[in-house]
């Protein structure tokens, strides 16, 4: 049975992985950070971690870790002359600082694995520019340039890949998404005129993370509704 470390599972794209690696009965590591994990199964264990706080995680892990997902994230928009060294401080802290807390954690376990695979989070706004994204833009521009090195540093043990998504409907997303008017108007900026949904990210970080994936490594995938590429 293969191992898979989901830090932050309690999200909306965390939960939906999850939910998936379950139905295909692997074993899931799972942890939250505020709010519980809203699943329960004989094959996953949960616990608490913060990765801006915590330096080790409140259950055991396996001794071979074959697939590890990092879905925290941030969305901090604001005008550029608004922004605040903590801001830029705060996102880096939380979409680099840790996950390279993490990777540290499970990087003897991953090694152990015959093929294991590492999937994080972009953003359509790393690549493309925004207005107010500045700071959630310049923390994942730079996880995105610490998984492409990964990617050749590990390679080809542990293979590292990102999805940039264009924005989803999670609970980290909600106040953007608060009225049918938001929805509706955030919607019409896309190709394919919706919203994002979770399924629509776990579906291939769950690919991402398997042995059909593995001749890829060092990417970045947009999921973005066309958005990066068509407007």
């Amino acid at each position: 049975m293969k191992n898979y470390l989901i830090i932050g599972a309690s999200g909306g794209i965390g939960q939906a992985i999850a939910s998936q690696l379950l139905y295909k009965s692997y074993a899931v590591y799972a942890t939250f950070c505020s709010n519980p994990i809203s699943l329960e199964h004989s094959n996953l264990t949960t616990g608490h971690f913060d990765v801006l706080n915590s330096d080790e995680f409140s259950f055991d892990l396996p001794e071979v870790i074959d697939g590890l997902i990092y879905c925290p994230g941030t969305i901090n928009l604001k005008p550029y002359n608004a922004l605040k060294d903590s801001d830029f401080l705060h996102e880096f802290q939380v979409n680099v600082i840790g996950f390279n807390k993490v990777m540290k954690l499970a990087l003897r376990a991953l090694k152990k694995s015959e093929g294991s695979s590492v999937v994080g989070f972009s953003s359509v706004c790393a690549q493309n520019g925004f207005s107010f994204h500045a700071s959630t833009a310049a923390s994942k521009s730079a996880l995105e340039g610490l998984f492409v090195s990964l990617a050749k540093e590990f390679s080809p043990k542990i293979r590292f890949n990102i999805i940039a998504p264009s924005i989803i409907n999670t609970s980290l997303s909600a106040h953007l998404l608060n009225s049918d008017s938001k929805k509706d108007r955030i919607a019409a900026n896309h190709p394919i005129p919706r919203v994002g949904t979770a399924n629509d990210v776990s579906s291939l970080a769950c690919h991402l993370i398997s042995d059909d994936a593995s001749w890829i490594t060092g990417q970045v995938f947009a999921v973005d509704g066309g958005k990066s590429k068509l407007l």
